[in-house]
């Protein structure tokens, strides 16, 4: 049961982060985006430089709580911590401080940092405990070869059937969260029964609250039998603007240059 909460957890740094890039596009699109928050990995498929989200500046702490109740009925409850950070020019900074019991103290140093600059098309990892940082550039979109892409045949294979699948969709309405107006839906996945050696159907939720003033994805809810319960939740939302050494490298950081690795996007011209 230990493994499979690992492995959950895994899953949800994943699809939650949140780094960066389901973050960003989170902040980028007027709809509620399927996950909040999460990164930018070094190999990076080229695509037009991040824009960010101009104009609504913010700060706040992402509290994720996972919830597992085991067969004996002992209760397993873990804490996830991020400090996020957005300046008017789209910039964002993301500290992760990891995950500890809920009851645990608090560790003040994040474990990592991650910044995004879409003005100056740079990224940074930064490691706060030995004072180093990555600097990853973002990359022009790179065109392909003219006639590359013709011919070129399309698998309309179908889906496994035994893949998990989304079987219901409900609008929640809106409510009030943190002084924003946010709406919110529900998915229903279901994992047909056979799929993991499941002898009937296994079904999880998921709620997502959006505000669209803020463009941003306030709270979020997941249940799933086999791995209990996330919330994660905004807490202490600011709307000022950040300070701006917040989104700069220390000047006693140790700083590396990392090449990402480009692929070249089809029919861009």
């Amino acid at each position: 049961m230990g493994c499979q909460f690992h492995r959950f957890l895994a899953v949800m740094c994943v699809l939650a982060g949140g780094v960066t890039s389901g973050f960003l596009a989170a902040q980028q699109s007027p709809q509620p985006p399927p996950s909040a928050n999460s990164g930018i990995a070094a190999g990076i498929v080229a695509g037009p430089r991040l824009s960010g989200v101009q104009g609504l500046p913010y700060s706040a702490e992402e509290v994720t709580v996972t919830t597992q109740t085991l067969a004996d009925g002992t209760i397993i409850t873990h804490q996830r911590r991020v400090k996020l950070y957005r300046d008017s020019e789209g910039r964002t900074r993301r500290e992760s401080f990891g995950s500890q019991a809920a009851s645990g103290e608090s560790d003040d140093t994040p474990l990592n940092v991650h910044i995004v600059d879409p003005v100056a098309g740079v990224t940074y990892e930064l490691n706060p405990r030995n004072h180093t940082a990555r600097k990853i550039d973002l990359p022009h979109p790179t065109p392909s070869t003219p006639g590359q892409t013709t011919n070129t045949s399309v698998n309309l294979t179908p889906a496994s059937p035994n893949l998990p699948r989304a079987t219901a969709y409900e609008d929640l309405g809106t409510q009030v969260v943190e002084g924003l107006e946010v709406r919110g839906s529900r998915t229903t996945t279901t994992v047909p029964a056979g799929a993991q050696g499941n002898d009937r159907p296994i079904e999880s939720t998921r709620e997502s609250w959006y505000s669209s003033e803020l463009r941003l994805v306030v709270m979020t809810a997941t249940k799933d039998p086999r791995f209990g319960e996330t919330v994660m939740k905004l807490n202490n939302l600011v709307r000022d603007e950040p300070p701006a050494d917040l989104f700069q490298v220390p000047p006693d950081y140790t700083l590396e240059e990392v090449q990402p690795a480009v692929k070249p996007v089809s029919g861009l011209e």
